[in-house]
């Protein structure tokens, strides 16, 4: 099947949304011919190359992104926004378009079934992180969906991490939703740990000189 592609220095997961600032000529015309043939294309991560005016060799390995909206800004960029949709894996890469494009196939979750501890963990490390994230901006989440399969808590996980993109690399190509779980379970420590100061400097500033936040 083939797929037009966007190279990113972004790792983009399944039901994760993305604003993307488009400029380029060549992604002009992959955004115009998407909407024209309501197809999605494909977002990789760069793993040589340049991200602007240059060449890039991508990843193996990236997510579709349904375009939900598109609108001109008053520089004459596109503001487009996406939402991951499905995990792909090029087979052949082609460049005798203004963009790359490739052959691309779809592969399918293996080991779907993970342990209810695992699960919890996930979910209530991944809660904790949102509501930090929502404390740091003033806000306040009341509840967090619960999901159910393996596979898509740990994409869910991965979209809201600020871990580096190698990192959010490997989590993605980890087709084993048992094991990719395991490593966004991992990969939740340093990033709650990093959004407990920034919720806590958040409130301080906001507030003035409070105890730490639990």
């Amino acid at each position: 099947m083939e797929l037009r592609l966007f190279p990113l220095r972004t790792v983009l997961f399944p039901g994760m949304a993305l604003p993307l600032q488009v400029f380029e000529q060549r992604y002009r015309q992959l955004v115009a011919e998407c909407v024209e043939t309501s197809e999605p294309f494909g977002i990789v991560l760069i793993k040589e190359g340049a991200e602007v005016a240059g060449p890039a060799v991508p990843h193996a390995l990236g997510t579709t992104a349904l375009i939900e909206s598109v609108a001109p800004t008053p520089s004459g960029r596109l503001q487009v926004h996406v939402v991951g949709g499905r995990r792909f894996r090029i087979a052949e890469l082609h460049h005798d378009r203004p963009y790359l494009w490739a052959d691309v196939e779809y592969p399918v979750d293996e080991g779907v079934e993970a342990p209810v501890t695992l699960m919890e963990q996930a979910h209530e490390r991944y809660s904790t992180l949102v509501q930090l994230h929502h404390t740091a901006a003033g806000g306040y989440a009341r509840e967090v969906a619960t999901l159910d399969s393996p596979g898509a808590l740990a994409d869910t996980v991965g979209a809201a991490l600020s871990a580096s993109p190698d990192e959010l690399q490997q989590l993605l190509e980890t087709v084993d939703a048992r094991r990719r779980l395991e490593r966004a379970v991992a990969l939740l420590e340093p990033a709650i740990a990093a959004a407990h100061r920034e919720a806590t400097i958040a409130v301080r500033r906001r507030y003035g000189s409070l105890p730490s936040l639990n």
